[in-house]
């Protein structure tokens, strides 16, 4: 599978549709629009992770966790798995190039029609439920192609043991099998409807850490390659701050995450757009705008509020009599494991009760094999501080302490853990919490006694019967306990950017664009918002299939209100060659200095020059500084091409040349190049575009000088001195607008070697080995051309 994610260093100055976020909204808007022919450029977070490279080990699944908790930050900031802890409601979402469909469990049942008679819909939504949102939601099933767990394919134990509960608890005629966007047959090539290999489904049961069978229908096996197909432009790590009104359309400012520019306090880059669709997922795009009300763009009063956690209830079925098979494989064969199946292949629908708060699904679910062996000690201690045991007799219990034994000892293929079910409930909560920015900048979810509501009560009592029909301890959620204040954790977060009929009630209209203030219908006409943030109910169902016709009818609607034709088309199949994956090196570094716009002689080897322009701008106090990520992605090509090549992405700050930080793009960075017109000199060329807010570009041209002939001592002094020449435009053909010499701090440069990292190494073995080769490159150069004055002298005195 080849990637579709381009480098940083790459983005354009300018797009026609920009989409943040790369889940169901996202991805469904990248493609529609690139299928209408627009130029699209698409933001993403995460990482761009391929199956494959998904954790299947307790280790990697942790290196893969990212808290959001009162105090800060714990992790890294392109963590697949981003934990939002708060006092009452705790968020599950996914971070990377597919958002939260790489770990969800592929569910795709629509939400029942009498969920849209709810006032708080607007009128258009209720009225389009059987043509618009109808023709979104078919839209939708032909990209994601949903289906059933094979009644041909092998018997489940976790769906036969989901049965018999129904069954016990009178619920025959409620069960089925789930529709789920999981692949289970050989496709011709092992090419999908977009062109992307796929593979049957292998039971592995590994769903919700990431699928690498290339089985699971994510957005990046269907919407995003299709998006990519028809011409977007996808760039990732690039976690979007805020978005600021311009005069022309929108700027959208962003920081390049996981590079360590958040060590220098990095200002944000920014890229313009016309139009900029809003797709982060419901935590992502209510604090995109939160932040973006912040710094003074009008929006409703409403943004942040009716949130939800679509009443989900997470329990489990602890030490049954019956097998069931929830773990999934891990980094085990699959020929020493029994079938898990897909994460969820089966549904008791509950969703005609009478009584709103009893309406619901319960849906058994698999535990992913990477945090297999941490299920026995959490849940025997919780079984036994707050689960409900019903076993009936003494030799009952005695029975269940033989199958924790096993489980022990023999691992959690085995025993109580392999007789343990997995439930997961969505349901009909009030849709009250509320979401705001805390003193730290962070989002927050305040929703004072939501774990106590009808729905939750409910739900744990019908888990229970569900348990006891198993003859199991019934284990609620461990933290929805009277120690916690009854915290519940959701996966399927929604609202916070809402749509309604005005600013009074809502954040976006019914076409998901944004009201431009605190009341009337008024709209920023090329400002939307398309993802789970604009949905103002709970749905009592997966909420992916609904998210995803509501986005398919948005889009539809942008292309209607421009006169754009959006070709539905399919198959559709890749444009462009992809490039393979090679070891490369990655580095930020800060540099600082001043720059004076009276010296504008043409780049020049004249140092004494460059520092003269120095000494004036020190006095002039204009400052300059730069933010930069040095990345290669062929780390033989760095070493071994006489250019020694790379590129760079970042920001420029130079007031003399623009109040604002500027964006650094189409950067090339050459390492110890050596120097034709001087014997013995090499340089470290830095040659970058950078990009006002104004419009302007500017070219930045500079070198650090690394001669032969000077003393070991100076080896400081030349490898972090650079002189700079700044020319108006985007190449060196402009005017000469100044000159100038930057510095690296000590203290800087202590963080700059933190910042280092390897990309595409399989194994840590790889990654060490490849920091190793390109320090002795770096050393050898510096060795070459200083050590000769150290051994020169040695000779002498020989």
């Amino acid at each position: 599978m080849s990637r579709i994610a381009s480098p940083i260093d790459q983005i354009a100055q300018h797009y026609e549709v920009l989409v943040i976020g790369s889940g169901y909204g996202g991805g469904i808007a990248a493609s529609r629009m690139a299928r209408a022919g627009r130029r699209v450029g698409l933001l993403e977070r995460g990482k761009e992770i391929l199956p494959g490279d998904y954790p299947n080990t307790l280790v990697q699944a942790a290196e893969q966790f990212q808290l959001h908790e009162p105090n800060g930050h714990i992790g890294s900031r392109t963590g697949l798995f981003d934990f939002h802890v708060n006092e009452q409601q705790n968020v599950l979402v996914g971070c990377g190039l597919g958002g939260t469909s790489l770990i969800n469990a592929n569910v795709s049942l629509e939400a029942k029609p009498d969920v849209f008679d709810d006032t708080r819909w607007p009128l258009s939504i209720r009225e389009h439920r059987d043509t618009l949102l109808r023709d979104g939601y078919a839209r939708a099933r032909e990209m994601l192609k949903p289906n059933p767990y094979p009644e041909t394919n092998a018997p489940l134990a976790k769906m036969a043991a989901h049965q018999h509960s129904a069954n016990k608890m009178g619920q025959v005629k409620e069960f089925y099998r789930t529709p789920i966007n999981v692949n289970f047959e050989s496709l011709p090539n092992n090419k999908n409807h977009v062109g992307v290999e796929q593979l049957p489904c292998n039971n592995c049961g590994d769903c919700v850490s990431g699928c690498n069978n290339k089985a699971k229908n994510t957005t990046l096996m269907n919407y995003l390659p299709d998006a990519w197909n028809h011409g977007a432009e996808i760039f990732c790590q690039t976690a979007v701050s805020h978005i600021e009104k311009a005069a022309d359309g929108w700027l959208v400012h962003y920081q390049y995450v996981g590079t360590g520019r958040e060590k220098f306090d990095a200002p944000t880059q920014f890229v313009k757009a016309d139009i900029v669709i809003v797709s982060a997922g419901t935590l992502g795009s209510t604090e995109i705008m939160l932040r973006s009300q912040q710094k003074g763009l009008p929006l409703s009063d409403q943004l942040g509020h009716h949130f939800s956690g679509n009443g989900d209830i997470l329990g489990f079925g602890f030490n049954t009599t019956q097998k069931i098979n929830g773990i999934g494989f891990g980094d085990s064969k699959p020929a020493d494991r029994l079938p898990v199946g897909p994460c969820i292949t089966s549904v008791i629908d509950l969703r005609d009760q009478t009584k709103y708060e009893h309406r619901m699904v319960i849906e058994e679910g698999s535990i992913p094999g990477a945090i297999g062996k941490i299920m026995l000690p959490m849940l025997s201690t919780t079984g036994d501080l707050i689960g409900k045991n019903d076993a009936p007799s003494f030799m009952d219990r005695v029975k269940q302490k033989a199958r924790s034994w096993a489980s022990l000892w023999r691992g959690p293929y085995f025993g109580a853990i392999q007789n343990t079910q997995t439930y997961l409930i969505m349901s009909h909560d009030d849709s009250k919490g509320r979401m705001v920015l805390d003193a730290k900048n962070q989002l927050r979810i305040d929703w004072p006694g939501v774990g106590t509501a009808e729905n939750v009560e409910v739900g744990n009592a019908r888990l229970n019967a569900a348990t006891k029909a198993l003859d199991g301890i019934y284990v609620p959620n461990p933290i929805w306990s009277d120690l916690f204040k009854h915290a519940i954790v959701s996966v399927h977060p929604l609202g916070g950017c809402v749509m309604g009929e005005d600013a009074a009630q809502a954040v976006v209209n019914h076409k998901g664009q944004v009201f431009s203030g605190k009341s009337g219908t008024a709209v920023y006409n090329n400002l939307y918002v398309t993802d789970g943030s604009v949905i103002p109910t709970s749905l009592a169902v997966n909420p992916l299939l609904t998210i995803s016709a509501i986005s398919e009818r948005a889009m539809q609607l942008l292309a209607q209100d421009r006169g754009w034709a959006i070709d539905y088309t399919l198959p559709s199949a890749p444009k462009r060659s992809v490039v393979e994956d090679k070891l490369g090196i990655q580095f930020t570094e800060t540099m600082t200095g001043y720059f004076s716009t009276a010296f504008t002689q043409a780049a020049s080897t004249n140092l004494p020059l460059y520092e003269q322009a120095y000494q004036r701008g020190k006095s002039d106090d204009s400052a300059m500084s730069f933010t930069i990520t040095v990345d290669s992605d062929d780390l033989e090509k760095l070493i071994s091409d006489p250019k020694h090549p790379a590129t760079m992405a970042g920001t420029l700050t130079a007031p003399a040349l623009s109040a604002k930080p500027m964006t650094v793009t189409h950067g090339v960075f050459n390492l110890f190049e050596v120097y034709p017109e001087q014997v013995g000199v090499r340089h470290m060329n830095y040659n970058m575009r950078a990009i006002a807010e104004d419009g302007n570009n500017y070219y930045f041209s500079a070198f650090k000088s690394v001669p032969s002939d000077h003393s070991p001592f100076k080896i400081w002094h030349d490898t972090s001195t650079l002189y700079v020449t700044v020319y108006r435009g985007i190449d060196k053909r402009g005017e000469v607008l100044g000159s100038g010499v930057l510095h690296i701090q000590p203290s800087d440069f202590v963080k700059q070697m933190t910042t280092m990292k390897v990309s595409n190494a399989k194994n840590e073995q790889e990654r060490i080995a490849a920091i190793a080769r390109f320090g002795k490159y770096f050393a050898g150069v510096l060795w070459e051309n200083y050590g000769g004055i150290l051994a020169g002298k040695q000779d002498e005195k020989s």
